[in-house]
């Protein structure tokens, strides 16, 4: 066995453990551990992802500290907007009622300082910073923002304990399947599944994609409180989520490739960056947040 795969082994049995904690520590005082996760992970990820962008548009005086501010402000928004849901003084304001201005202001305030601190010399610097920090806000922020707002559901740790099962299990056993598999199942010389990461196979796509529907099908037998209707919906759910995540790892990759990066950086043994860990996560939670909205009411 590789260093690498024990490695990646090791972060799998023990960061599962730890991310279910996260889900029930301080249950009754708005789950702040899994709060500071995500505001945390999303602060950190905008870091590694703005090196996506050339050494002029993220290397300023200051960087090291606004651009994680810029990554962590929509999930901060997200996740004490969902603190306060239900106090009167939020009456008749929903979560978009916050987070649009808050993503408005920001951009605004991006584009004025911008705008009002380069010397003639540097203006051709403008649209690059601008569109670079516009991006974090959305990637990883905004994604970010509906990992933060699980919070606010009803049975909110069960729900997220769920989508890190649905998610992590899919990014672990396509990583597995493809890994064992996969060299047996391609045909020699055959084109990559998708040209933005070669490496990845058809059976481990399969096998991640499953393993999610299992998930969401297996919860929803055992506790049809929290995720109730036909077996059928139980499966639809599932696939959202599985497809949702696997693009998320593709697009990190199609981003890693653009850019020429070979990982987003060397925060977890065995995985890279932790953008190369919670690229499935970001991408999904839209998915999962809006699924739980939609097709359970929750």
């Amino acid at each position: 066995m590789s260093r690498n795969t024990l490695f990646r082994l090791l972060v799998f049995f023990l960061g599962i453990p730890l991310l279910a904690v996260s889900a029930f520590a301080g249950r009754t005082q708005g789950l702040p551990a899994f709060g500071f996760l995500v505001v945390a992970a999303s602060a950190l990820a905008a870091r590694e992802a703005a090196f996506f962008f050339p050494a002029s548009a993220r290397d300023y005086p200051g960087h090291s500290v606004l651009v994680p501010i810029v990554g962590a402000a929509i999930p901060t928004i997200g996740y004490v907007s969902a603190l306060l849901d239900g106090r009167p003084f939020m009456a008749g304001l929903g979560a978009s009622a916050i987070v649009v201005p808050t993503l408005t202001i920001g951009a605004a305030l991006i584009m004025a300082v911008q705008v009002l601190k380069r010397r003639d010399s540097e203006i051709s610097q403008i649209v690059p910073v601008v569109s670079a920090h516009l991006f974090l806000l959305v990637y990883p922020g905004m994604f970010a923002w509906h990992a933060a707002r699980l919070v606010s559901f009803r049975f909110n740790s069960e729900l997220i304990l769920i989508f890190f099962l649905s998610v992590y299990l899919n990014d672990s056993l396509a990583w597995f399947f493809g890994r064992i598999f996969g060299p047996h199942t391609t045909p020699k010389g055959a084109p990559p599944v998708v040209a933005v990461s070669p490496n990845k196979s058809l059976v481990g796509f399969v096998a991640g994609f499953l393993s999610s529907v299992a998930v969401i099908v297996i919860a929803g037998s055992l506790r049809p409180d929290i995720i109730p209707g036909p077996r059928g919906l139980h499966v639809l759910f599932g696939a959202l989520v599985g497809a949702s995540a696997i693009v998320g790892d593709l697009v990190e990759s199609g981003f890693k490739r653009s850019a020429s990066v070979k990982d987003s950086g060397q925060v977890i043994p065995g995985r890279g960056g932790l953008l190369d860990s919670i690229d499935s996560a970001l991408f999904a939670a839209p998915f999962f947040f809006y699924s739980c909205v939609i097709l359970y009411g929750v």
